[in-house]
């Protein structure tokens, strides 16, 4: 059943438009081999041990034994889906069939299917701390969803509405105290995929089951405009509002609430919380609004964030037409999108540093499968969604790439051939073929908003006129004709909001980083064995101007930065050293900076900046262990325990916390001849008494200091009994009155 919005455009069908990059080709082959390479029986391993069946092969390690493990298997079945419906191609098919049968075989008569007993679930609703097991249902659940798309499968439709009738029954049993714990642990689109399942089947009961996940007070307060997404986890919200679009969608106007919802959303996502390439967030959270350079680290922009808000962009668009989606779906999916994929492994990124001088890391083909490898695997086997849409009578050509478009209502076959000139950008429209069975087919060429002159149009057949932001093409689409439209590039500067002297550059479409070498380019963990870069080293990241102010410096860019004659490359001489630029996604090699601190020589900023860059490499050498209060992902790699516990998040602080009876603890490593535990209360929470315990006996009765309002840091020395020979320390934080409360980062330092 299709949606009841009718909706202003839709996106063509995987295979009608065909890639003709080779830089898009290898990251679309690179992907199927990577799938391909994949065991469907490993992938399936935990369903089976779920099941009380004997598993065909030992399951997958990383994620994969973890209690997050079977959402990978959600992610293949979309992605190779998606692949599927692009090339048709009878093995990938093949594939599908196999694990769609093998799921039916191990799901329980009442429907149940998962990797994991049922008791996580059970596990959430008692408060205990548990893995998001509604995310990994999600993911489960949207999977077959996508083969019986695509295919047509009916046991993926069968297995799929066996399951749903499982989530029915256990959700709308929940009383409100219950939904209310529930909807607090991520859950990805548990309400987009059971509108879906509704849209498909029209059962009442996964309508209401949908419903159960529609976080009503955050969508109000979006709906009024309200930017509270300071502190929030974003791939948590995301596709809660893409849940919210989709309750739109499939029960049409009545519940436009949701969509001005989803509108007022992206707007502050991407005008108040995204950095120039499109992607979003700080260790996974939002933080408050035009606060950006002070969140620069080696774990901004998760790539599940991108993921999801291009499908967010991709939605409204169709729905109504307006360019800023289609302008930041082109700019995510180059520079954030494409810019995640080793290119000769074809392995993804969890992470991309906006702070400079760090480095892509990527997954491991077999030892990883974090939630940014599953949707890697969605990425790059829909590389051609957004390029192209189309109406009744007309075809909307949105992004400049090499590709052939074949419009069946139309009847018309269009080649795209792009070239990069010297600051220019020339796009060759060409019909291959028109078999007439549309009166008068018309194409529009949305004018990308990087280009800043009017657009140069040489006719050959074909009749071009423009209008505001488009270029119609109404006359003349015959085959053999062809119109060669030529846009201008031009360098631009982008300053973040909140310092003035943090700049990035843009040429064109693309987003450009400065090579920083590839001085110990050392990985580490965090969270659950996810890579990260590390930066042991001082690499400047400041650019000096001589005579020229910061004004001159912006408004001029070019005067500066040199472009290379022939190559996408610039050169800016800086304090007698030479820095090269070119596109941030071809780079996956080398330290870089997306970000440049611009100062006057010699300036009182210039000092204050390097003062303050020694300082925080003293503090992380200092550091141990460093856990983000609040995070699932990273409480789980340090081995959370807990009774009557939660998170929360008070003016923007992640939490932990826990009242009377209830305690929690975690294990972390310091060294065995001791350190110092450092933990952030707030003066809120005055006249509360919390005890720590810790391994060997420690005790100690924390009195939560009357006289501090704001947030600070409590130190604690932890003597040499308390750690192991391997230097781990089990914390417990037990409640005796109040509250028992820790915030942000609680981290152990070497002592002094």
């Amino acid at each position: 059943m299709s949606d009841k919005v009718k909706k202003a455009v839709r996106d063509f069908p995987y295979g009608t438009v065909k890639i003709k990059e080779k830089y898009k080709e290898n990251a679309f082959k690179r992907e199927l081999i990577y799938l391909r390479s994949l065991d469907c029986d490993r992938l399936m391993a935990g369903f089976y041990e779920t099941a009380g069946l004997t598993p065909k092969k030992e399951r997958y390690q990383g994620w994969e034994v973890t209690e997050i493990q079977g959402h990978t298997l959600g992610h293949y079945l979309t992605a190779v889906s998606q692949a599927y419906g692009y090339t048709k191609d009878e093995d990938l098919l093949e594939r599908l069939i196999y694990m769609s049968a093998g799921l039916e075989e191990c799901q329980r008569e009442d429907g149940f299917l998962f990797a994991s007993p049922e008791k996580i679930f059970d596990r959430v609703e008692q408060k205990k701390p548990a893995w998001v097991p509604w995310y990994t249902m999600h993911k489960i659940l949207s999977g077959l969803l996508s083969v019986y798309t695509y295919t047509k499968n009916e046991t993926a439709k069968k297995v799929a509405e066996n399951l749903g009738k499982w989530i029915s029954r256990r959700c709308l049993g929940w009383s409100e105290d219950v939904r209310k714990q529930v909807l607090a642990v991520e859950y990805g689109g548990m309400n987009d995929c059971l509108y879906e399942l509704y849209s498909i089947t029209q059962r009442e009961e996964f309508l209401k089951a949908a419903h159960q996940f529609d976080e009503m007070p955050l969508f109000q307060q979006l709906y009024e405009g309200k930017d509270i997404l300071n502190g929030l986890h974003a791939n948590t919200t995301i596709p809660k509002v893409l849940g919210a679009l989709k309750r739109y969608c499939v029960l049409g106007e009545e519940e436009k609430f949701y969509l001005i919802a989803a509108e007022k959303f992206w707007d502050m996502v991407v005008s108040h919380h995204s950095y120039v390439t499109g992607g979003n967030s700080e260790w996974e959270h939002f933080g408050k609004p035009d606060i950006l350079d002070g969140e620069r680290t080696s774990c901004n922009c998760e790539t599940c964030n991108t993921y999801n808000m291009l499908k967010l962009s991709k939605a409204l668009f169709e729905i109504t037409l307006e360019r800023k989606y289609a302008d930041f779906y082109e700019n995510a999916y180059l520079n954030a999108i494409l810019s995640s994929q080793n290119p000769e492994t074809g392995m993804t990124t969890y992470f991309q540093p906006m702070a400079s001088g760090y480095f892509k890391v990527y997954s491991t083909p077999y030892d990883s499968f974090w939630c940014c490898t599953g949707s890697g695997m969605e990425n790059f086997t829909k590389l051609t969604e957004g390029a192209a849409y189309k109406s009744e009578d007309t075809m909307y050509i949105i992004r400049c790439e090499n590709c052939q478009i074949y419009w069946k209502e139309g009847g018309v076959k269009l080649a795209v051939t792009c070239e990069q000139k010297e600051n220019a950008y020339q796009v060759k429209i060409q019909v291959t073929e028109n078999s007439r069975v549309m009166k008068q087919p018309k194409v529009r060429l949305l004018i990308p908003k990087w280009n800043k002159q009017q657009p140069a149009i040489m006719e050959n057949g074909i009749s071009a006129v423009t209008e505001k932001e488009w270029i119609l093409l109404e006359r003349g689409l015959e085959e053999g004709h062809s119109v060669v439209i030529t846009y201008t590039m031009e360098l631009e500067c982008k300053v973040l909001p909140d310092n003035v002297h943090a700049c990035a550059f843009v040429y064109g479409p693309y987003v450009l980083s400065g090579d920083m070498g590839k001085e110990k380019m050392e990985e580490t963990y965090t969270g659950v064995n996810v890579l990260v870069p590390q930066k042991e080293i001082l690499l400047p990241d400041y650019i000096v101007l001589k005579k020229e102010s910061l004004e001159e410096f912006y408004r001029n860019p070019g005067y500066f930065l040199k472009k290379t004659p022939g190559k996408m490359q610039f050169t800016l001489e800086n304090q007698e050293k030479t820095l090269i630029f070119t596109p941030h996604y071809l780079r996956y090699q080398e330290r870089y900076g997306i970000y440049w601190m611009v100062y006057p020589e010699g300036s009182k900023e210039l000092k204050a900046i390097k003062e303050r860059e020694e300082r925080r490499y003293r503090l992380k050498r200092e550091q141990l262990d460093v856990l983000p209060v609040g995070n699932d992902q990273y409480e789980l790699a340090h081995h959370i325990q807990g009774e009557f516990t939660d998170s929360d998040i008070v003016d923007g602080h992640s939490a932990r916390y826990c009242r009377e009876k209830g305690w929690f603890s975690y294990e972390m490593q310091g060294e065995k001849d001791g350190a110092v535990l450092c933990m952030t209360l707030s003066g809120r929470d005055r006249g509360s008494v919390f005890t720590l315990f810790a391994s060997g006996g420690f005790q100690q009765d924390i009195d939560v200091p009357k006289q501090q309002e704001e947030f600070g840091v409590l130190e604690i020395p932890l003597e040499k009994g308390c750690f192991s020979e391997e230097g781990k320390v089990r914390l417990k934080f037990q409640c005796k009155k109040g509250v028992c409360r820790i915030f942000d980062e609680l981290y152990l330092k070497k002592k002094d």
